[in-house]
């Protein structure tokens, strides 16, 4: 779903996850936060991160924490199948090279 927004508000600090509710990592909350602005429209986008009612104090120190800790690295789950590797090739008329290419720029190499 593409639903651009000049403004993201994050509601919860908290997450439901395998192991029951647990907070955000930082990936997860600048993953979030990356969503305001609307690209091609807006400069910049703005973040509203709200303190729960009943754990205001917490959640403000769980928001520090968050944000302030240090981005877990990425490991990426990409793996390529011979029906993949046969669907790039038609769909780029079996042009080895365009493919590379476009493996290369969305990928990394």
């Amino acid at each position: 779903v593409n639903l651009p927004a000049r403004t993201t508000i994050i509601t919860s600090l908290k997450k439901r996850g395998d192991d029951g509710i647990e907070p955000l990592t930082t990936a997860g909350l600048l993953q979030m936060a990356g969503r305001a602005g609307r690209r091609g429209k807006d400069k910049a986008g703005t973040v509203l991160v709200m303190r729960g009612h009943r754990n205001g104090a917490n959640d403000a120190d769980l928001a520090r924490r968050i944000l302030l800790a240090k981005v877990a690295p990425i490991s990426s789950h990409f793996a390529p199948s011979y029906g993949m590797a046969c669907a790039l090739l038609r769909r780029h008329s079996g042009s080895l090279e365009r493919c590379q290419r476009l493996v290369e720029r969305s990928f990394g190499s």
